[in-house]
């Protein structure tokens, strides 16, 4: 039989690169910024002209791939570039001095972009002497097919060229362009990108995205900032953030860095959007030999980067002064019938908050104001109020994560039906093991209730609600012993024995109509007090007690019959189950064995959740049991 592949739909690949096939604006931030992690210093883009048949071509001088690099990158569709090539890229053999660049790709879907210009399309590439020529298309069995079309040796330099095999016209002209790659790439000088033939500046940025500020720097100097709009948010903040520039020479790297924390979050909108050139030549002296950055102590530069930073926040401010009226609105609009049912101190506390929030958080976005501020009229409904944002403020930042990761999988509602029957279920073992440790334990009725709730601990068989306790059986042995018995009149589901007392639980049987015909299911629990050994005469006693029910019709033979005779000591030799026919069991067990069993059944919660409040509560309310707290602190 053939190997069999994966197929792909002709649509995979527009899918998987989304906007970076579909937006040309995407599409060529993408392509120069491949240039710009390759190193290069020169790009070079053929706007596509289809009156002169001129085809998109972009060149970059930068290091170039082999023919195994190209071949791994480009057939890999989701090429990992950090884990392959690192986060950063250091400079080709003759620009050793220059900085490692910190690159923009990083899952390696950028190279797509070609297809929205021509498809197929060509890829030459050359370094260390050899030039390999690829056709790039896509393919009808494998989302890009590629295939040799020429190679030679003996070439100079390295570099890129992509060149699309046919003319597809754009609404883009070669001046749009040149303007929507100026407020991406001009944070460092010593990248050129070029648009037939014409090299993008500072005149190129369109007139209402661009802003220049001059500001005084005590005596020192001006710097001049230049504000640049992208005038819409990129994907990533790689193309923005604040440059500085010393004799039209960019210090370090162009960043939010120093920035981010003081005022911008890098990943609100503002910060995937704006760009800002500081022009300062009078640094000269503060910056470090090698261009990597400022001298942190020279008081100059400390001087400056305050001011020009107080600047740049007013600029921010200024943007998003507008922006937080619209949202405010929108957010007043979204939530306006439910905050209108609220009662006037509750709204007015409400629109204080919204205010407070936009006014302290400026950077925040709609989305976010729009919850928290949902999450907030919620608040002044539920009768807990602000209870929650009391415990989420003393909470670790790993508890949010791990409170955010069980709403991923649960609701609320769910989780809390969960968390109560785990509740329930440990308080009701630490509650059984107080009272059966405890040898001053007199009233053993007491514990009856108790294990009439923890049926499961005796198997899984026991789950099922439909055991409950059945007062036409006890009445049966009530009347074995005399029912004038003083506990049997206060408790009258349970038979209260001399040294002991008896539960009866049952679950009926259904014949093919769904008609009860019969006990399907009994169980008989005999708890005997502290000091009583289980024996041969406690066994038969529950065997009494089972063929009295048998004598007065009560179940038959076909009656599952489970006889838990439970104590806190067995004679030696009775540790054995007594069976009666097919169908009855009878069992001695601990006292400790029933809680250890208890304990495994409920997959030893009770330590991994010692530091939840409820198990916290019932650990302080043992604190005065001596036995208990010993036992509690050996587990």
């Amino acid at each position: 039989m053939a190997e069999q592949g994966t197929l792909f739909d002709k649509r995979f690949l527009g899918k998987h690169a989304g906007q970076i096939m579909s937006d040309p604006t995407t599409a060529l931030v993408e392509l120069v910024a491949n240039s710009w992690d390759a190193f290069s210093t020169k790009v070079t883009i053929d706007w596509p002209n289809k009156k002169s048949g001129t085809p998109f071509r972009i060149e970059d001088n930068g290091k170039g791939m082999t023919r195994a690099q190209f071949e791994e990158r480009w057939r890999t569709l989701d090429y990992n570039r950090l884990d392959s090539q690192g986060a950063t890229e250091s400079p080709p053999e003759e620009l050793k001095d220059a900085l490692p660049r910190e690159v923009y790709g990083q899952n390696g879907r950028g190279r797509h972009a070609a297809f929205l210009f021509s498809s197929p399309y060509l890829v030459r590439t050359w370094r260390d002497g050899n030039e390999v020529t690829f056709r790039v298309s896509q393919g009808k069995d494998n989302p890009i097919e590629l295939k040799l079309i020429g190679q030679r040796e003996g070439v100079e330099g390295h570099g890129t060229e992509i060149v699309g095999e046919s003319v597809v016209p754009s609404n883009l002209t070669a001046d749009d362009v040149r303007g929507l790659l100026s407020t991406r790439f001009l944070l460092d000088p010593s990248f050129a990108v070029s648009v037939d033939g014409v090299r993008v500046t500072f005149e190129d940025v369109p007139s209402d995205a661009l802003q220049t500020l001059n500001v005084p720097i005590d005596g020192r100097g001006v710097a001049q900032v230049l504000t640049i709009d992208a005038q819409r948010a990129d994907r990533t903040t790689k193309q923005h953030g604040i440059a500085w520039w010393v004799n039209r020479r960019l210090v370090g790297h162009a960043n939010w860095r120093a920035f981010e924390g003081k005022f911008i979050d890098g990943r609100t909108e503002e910060a995937k959007r704006y760009s800002f050139v500081v022009l300062a030549d009078f640094l000269k002296p503060a910056v470090r030999a090698d261009w990597s950055g400022f001298e942190k102590d020279n008081p100059v530069f400390a001087a400056t980067q305050e001011t020009v930073h107080e600047r740049i926040r007013d600029v921010i401010a200024a943007v998003l002064k507008e922006r937080r009226r619209e949202t405010k609105a929108k957010v007043e609009k979204a939530h306006r019938e439910r905050v209108s049912a609220l009662p006037k101190l509750s709204q007015d506390r409400w629109n204080g908050m919204l205010n407070q929030l936009i006014e302290k958080c400026p950077t925040i976005g709609e989305k976010q104001i729009d919850q928290v501020m949902g999450l907030l009229a919620t608040m002044e409904l539920a009768e807990s109020q602000y209870e929650l944002l009391d415990r989420l403020h003393d909470i670790s930042p790993d508890d949010v994560d791990a409170l955010n990761d069980v709403m991923k999988e649960w609701s609320i509602k769910t989780a809390k039906a969960a968390l109560d029957e785990v509740s329930r279920r440990l308080k009701l073992i630490e509650e059984i093991r107080l009272k059966t440790d405890d040898p001053e334990t007199d009233e053993v009725q007491e514990l009856q209730p108790l294990f009439e709730q923890a049926l499961w601990i005796f198997g899984p068989e026991f789950e099922s609600i439909e055991f409950t306790s059945n007062r036409g059986m006890t009445t049966v042995i009530q009347k074995l012993f005399g029912s004038e018995d003083t506990g049997s009149r206060n408790r009258p589901d349970f038979v209260v024995l001399p040294e002991g007392t008896l539960g009866i639980y049952a679950r009926p049987r259904f014949d093919e109509d769904s008609n009860e015909a019969g006990t399907e299911a009994m169980v008989i629990i005999e708890l005997k007090r502290p000091g009583v050994p289980l024996g041969s005469d406690e066994k038969n006693q529950a065997w009494k007690y089972i063929k009295e029910l048998k004598n007065r019709g009560h179940i038959d033979d076909l009656t599952r019959v489970r006889g838990f005779v439970l104590g806190d000591r067995i004679e030696p030799g009775e540790h054995g189950v007594r069976t009666e026919g097919d169908n009855v069991r009878i069992l001695p067990m601990l006292y400790s064995t029933f809680v250890g069993q208890a304990e495994k059944r409920m997959l030893n919660l009770h330590r991994r959740l010692s530091d939840a409040p409820f198990m916290r509560e019932i650990l302080q309310q043992n604190e005065a049991e001596p036995i208990q707290t010993e036992l509690l602190t050996d587990m």
